[in-house]
């Protein structure tokens, strides 16, 4: 076996089949196939934990069995120490759990303010001098140290609010949120077991009849004083008759019970009755910044650290960097914020610069929480490792991709063996090598389809993958919205989002798009708490408010079906997940085998005593426990792996028993149950098999899903919850997780709720998703505070044509079939085809052309950029995407950049002469020093106002005399040859140095030599 691989044999975990594989080391590897294929199973479930096992073991005896996989193989060989980074692995939960705390950022600004600020007066709060001593108020200051700026130590934290930064109490918007209700109207629509209680009202009643409080005004016209006493009461004792008990009550207010029933309450479930009434409001000690008055006022080059705590990253980035250049820092600390740059850099690069040090990490998505991972390993320099990860660009906008392929890259660059689970197609073009398992998903799959490079994958004839990239965008017919009704929500305010208006159509397809942290989920949450209670209140016949809602008189209902992980209970199983164990329980023991048995219900559940088998207490498998190492699970010798005890098994229908039905596929279980005898379970089985999980067992455990079967199945039992019209769905990110030949399924879905009178609404980044909708609200234009703001709201063709917009740009690319588009900066985009190249063929011969990429990291604080102007530049293959050019053999630009193996190519416009120009002067290394440029999708210079970019990687040189010629694949294209621009032509040498194909012609002769 080559030492240069990962070779696996004879694999069958979960559906996989005998598999034999190879993954190349040092390479970027991409594990395709559809949903459910064997990928997670294959990479994580076997590689993963294998590997895991094996070097957990070697560090002791102890640790032989921290493995916790249910793997099966014949041989693993060439395998490396592994990482994983998952989109979430548990953990998370703890609210002190930031993203400073998680990075170690939290830890280094500690450092840097101890060391760095200078400490004020603990009295005034004013400067103190070398000697810490303030000349106003006479007091010596405390020296500072790293644990003064700790939101958990005691020399830190707010002691008001115990360094959390908020405060937890009632809030009387949630209590009384529509003050026109009257005092009647408030306690009966009280939540049960609060302050609606008989001797709490009873108390109250008698309160307002001695006091004059009319019981039908409503709130708001309450005097100061009447609103007091129906907040927290008055003193007078009041003799009540309550259920034939006389005692003595004062009424403490609503507010006043509120507190003391909540903090007095003995129970989880009864803290629970409370929580809808609780808010959260800002620490009026610290006013949100978690530390001690001392600590706040402490700065860094003129800021303080809660500064750094509540700033975006990208923001507090720039903020140091002025410093070190300016030298507002103390020398002691240089190098610590030089430190806390470049890692905050990483995080930035991975496309996470709108994140905050103070967020939460519990609020992070998966994506963002495995990108932040990421950036860790960025700065940590590891080589030799294995790194998995599981789709990384989930949740993630198409112009941010890029930025993830630059970060693999740098991990593959450092000497690591990456492999990517991903169905996204940019990266997949990207790939050094490409496994894909399948052909189809469950028992169809578990099969290795394809080994090798993209440029053979796309002539794979049994590749899923290479059928969906040929086979273009879904389509569907759109909806006709001449005549429509609309819903209309004003004054969206959430987070990042301020003050927005969104607008879209019932009985159509909405997608609400943008990149990521452009404030997306904020809106929609509000729009879907907003629209909520508009029904609630039309449902419950309450009086139309000043909600700013408009149109939300012809819904019923409104289902938020929001991301969450399956269960991960081993007696989870499909057919309890969507709510029809019951039913086929209740058929067995309905029949005549089970009534002459007397057997029940009960009797056919595997997890109640009585009829499962003992054994293996229904689970079908038998454990047996290894001393030293991790238990092994087997086939249960008692049952057979049936599950059931014999007598049970005995008891057939339509001549089957329990075992034989939940063996059976959902297809062909659609098959056996009859429509008018069982419709609740045909019908589930129906929406599972348009959800194109009809491979599926009906008792398959869910802990065996893949995330995207996982998905589906999770839509599937909220759909099958509400089969109604009149309802608005509103789906988080519906693709993701899936394969682009699985969202046919999706699509289809939407199209019959849609014709059944309902609406749906999405958080999508698909852009064939977004392209095919009826109506777009696209937000941006950037992240974090950069977005929360609805850039255009139209058809995909409107979001197309707005030039803010950042989705617009792929649509537009999408609709012209001409490649991909423009990307942001830092952006990605699609790898350019055919067509593309005949456009490059046509106009760069003779235009004026950069060559520009990046040295490798150095230890300052960035890569170094490079450029050179090339003679030519001509298409060697359309078919294979390979373009090539010349260079001199010594220039120091190009031996800089052919060392990293990608560069993007800028074809200068006729108004870039300075451009031009810049690059025939200076060193190489500081010819992009008076030039404005952002990274391309490659991570490489991009001059903007180019008239094209050709995103490119190395792929192998020729010794031609003094020159090089260069082979490149051509990754990604961005060419605009319909805006009337023309390149720059050289004009040095004219044409008679050029010959017919643009070469130069000592080229020619050189070769001829």
């Amino acid at each position: 076996m080559s030492l240069d691989s990962i070779r696996l044999e004879g694999v069958t975990t979960h559906n996989l089949k005998s598999v034999d594989v190879s993954f190349p080391k040092g390479q970027l590897i991409v594990a395709a196939g559809v949903s459910g294929s064997g990928k997670s199973s294959l990479v994580i479930d076997t590689l993963f934990e294998h590997s895991k096992t094996l070097y957990l073991g070697a560090l002791s005896s102890k640790s032989l069995d921290m493995g916790d996989g249910d793997y099966q193989f014949d041989r693993i060989a060439g395998t490396q120490p592994p990482v994983a980074l998952r989109q979430r692995d548990g953990g998370w939960s703890n609210p002190r759990s930031t993203v400073g705390t998680l990075t170690g950022l939290d830890g280094l600004y500690r450092l840097l303010f101890g060391a760095g600020a200078r400490p004020v007066c603990p009295a005034c709060y004013g400067p103190t001098g070398a000697d810490l001593f303030c000349d106003d108020c006479g007091c010596f200051a405390e020296p500072h140290s790293a644990k003064h700026f700790s939101f958990n130590r005691k020399e830190g934290k707010c002691l008001q609010c115990d360094g959390i930064g908020e405060l937890v109490g009632f809030s009387l918007d949630k209590i009384i949120p529509d003050r026109s209700k009257t005092l009647t109207e408030i306690f009966d629509g009280a939540d049960p077991g609060t302050f609606a209680v008989p001797n709490v009202r009873k108390a109250f009643e008698a309160m307002a009849a001695d006091t004059g409080i009319d019981l039908d005004v409503p709130f708001e016209k309450l005097t100061p004083e009447q609103t007091e006493r129906v907040l927290h009461g008055h003193d007078k004792i009041y003799t009540l008759k309550i259920r034939k008990v006389t005692n003595d009550f004062r009424f403490e207010g609503i507010l006043g019970f509120l507190d003391r029933a909540w903090r007095t309450a003995s129970s989880a479930a009864r803290k629970k009755a409370f929580a809808d009434y609780l808010g959260r409001e800002v620490c009026p000690g610290c006013n949100g910044g978690r530390l001690r008055p001392e600590s706040l006022k402490a700065t860094v080059a003129g800021h303080t650290f809660h500064d750094f705590q509540s700033d975006e990253l990208s923001h507090s980035i720039a903020r140091l960097r002025r410093a070190l250049d300016s030298g507002d820092l103390p020398a002691q600390v240089r190098e610590l914020a030089a430190a806390i740059v470049k890692q905050s850099g990483n995080i930035e690069e991975v496309g996470l610069g709108h994140l905050q040090l103070q967020r939460p990490v519990a609020t992070l998505s998966g994506g963002e929480l495995q990108r932040l991972l990421l950036a860790q390993h960025l700065a940590s320099d590891l080589t030799g490792v294995m790194y998995v990860l599981d789709e990384p660009t989930a949740g993630l906008h198409e112009a941010d991709t890029g930025r993830i392929l630059t970060s693999l890259r740098r991990l593959r660059d450092l000497g690591n063996t990456v492999i990517v689970i991903e169905h996204d197609e940019s990266v997949i073009r990207a790939a050094d090598w490409i496994v894909e398992l399948g052909p189809g998903a469950g028992s169809r799959g578990g099969e290795i389809v394809f080994e090798g490079r993209f440029a053979d994958l796309l002539k794979s004839g049994t590749s899923p993958t290479a059928a969906a990239m040929r086979s273009g965008a879904p389509s569907r017919a759109r909806a006709d919205l001449n005549g429509a009704d609309w819903i209309e929500i004003r004054g969206i305010t959430r987070n990042n989002v301020t003050d927005q208006t969104a607008r879209f159509p019932l009985t159509a397809l909405t997608c609400v798009s943008g990149v990521s942290g452009a404030g997306k989920s904020s809106l929609v949450a509000a729009l879907h708490e907003r629209v909520a209670r508009a029904v609630g209140r039309r449902r419950a016949g309450a009086p139309a408010d000043s909600t700013g809602v408009d149109g939300a008189d012809a819904l019923d209902d409104v289902i938020y079906v929001e991301q969450r992980p399956m269960g991960r209970s081993s007696r989870s199983t499909l057919v309890t997940c969507i709510g029809i164990s019951d039913h086929i329980r209740d058929a067995f023991a309905g029949s005549a085998d089970a009534a002459e048995r007397g057997l029940g219900r009960a009797d056919f559940s595997p997890n109640v005593a009585g009829g499962r088998c003992e054994s293996c207490k229904g689970l079908g498998l038998a454990e047996i426990e290894m001393t030293l190492f991790k238990s092994e699970f087997i086939v249960c010798p008692e049952c057979d792996g049936r599950r059931f005890q014999d007598h049970v098994l005995q008891v057939r229908l339509n001549g089957r028993n329990i075992h034989d039905v939940l063996s059976m596929t959902v297809d062909d279980a659609l098959g056996w149950f009859d429509a008018d005898d069982h419709p609740k379970v045909v019908q589930a089985l129906r929406v599972l098999a348009e959800f194109g999980l009809g491979y599926l067992q009906l008792g398959c455990s869910t802990t065996t899903l893949s995330g995207g079967e996982a998905q589906r199945l999770n839509l599937a039992g909220e759909l099958l919850k509400q089969r109604r019209s009149r309802t608005l769905f509103i789906f988080d990110e519906p693709t993701r997780g899936l394969h682009s030949a699985d969202i046919r399924h999706l699509l289809a879905l939407f199209e019959r709720l849609i014709s059944t009178g309902n609406t749906v609404l999405v958080i999508e980044h698909n852009v064939k998703v977004i392209a095919i909708a009826d109506w777009v609200i696209d937000l941006g234009p950037g992240a974090g505070r950069g977005g929360g703001r609805i850039v255009v709201s139209g058809t995909p063709e409107d979001v197309a044509a707005h030039p803010d917009s950042v989705t617009g740009r792929f649509v537009r690319a999408l609709g012209e079939e001409t490649g991909p588009p423009p990307p942001e900066p830092d952006g990605g985009g699609r790898p350019g085809t055919a067509r593309d190249l005949g456009v490059i063929g046509e106009l760069l011969p003779r235009a004026v052309t950069v060559v520009a990429g990046t040295a490798r990291q150095s230890e300052g604080a960035g890569p170094t950029p490079y450029g050179l102007v090339i003679g030519s530049l001509t298409v060697v293959s359309d078919e294979l995407a390979l373009i090539g050019f010349l260079v001199r053999s010594r220039s120091t630009s190009w031996t800089a950049i052919a060392e990293s193996g990608r560069f993007c190519v800028n074809i200068l416009g006729e108004d870039q002469r300075e451009v031009s120009a810049a690059f025939s002067q200076g060193r190489p290394d500081s010819r992009f020093d008076a030039l404005a440029w952002t990274p391309s999708a490659n991570g490489c210079p991009r001059l903007p106002g180019a008239v094209g970019t050709i995103d490119c990687s190395l792929k192998s040189t020729y010794r031609i005399g003094d020159h090089e010629f260069v082979l490149a694949t051509v990754v990604n294209v961005d060419m605009d040859p319909g805006t009337g621009r023309r390149p720059l032509l050289r004009e040095d040498e004219g044409d008679s140095a050029l010959d017919d194909y643009g070469w130069r012609r000592f080229a020619r002769e050189a070769e001829a030599r």
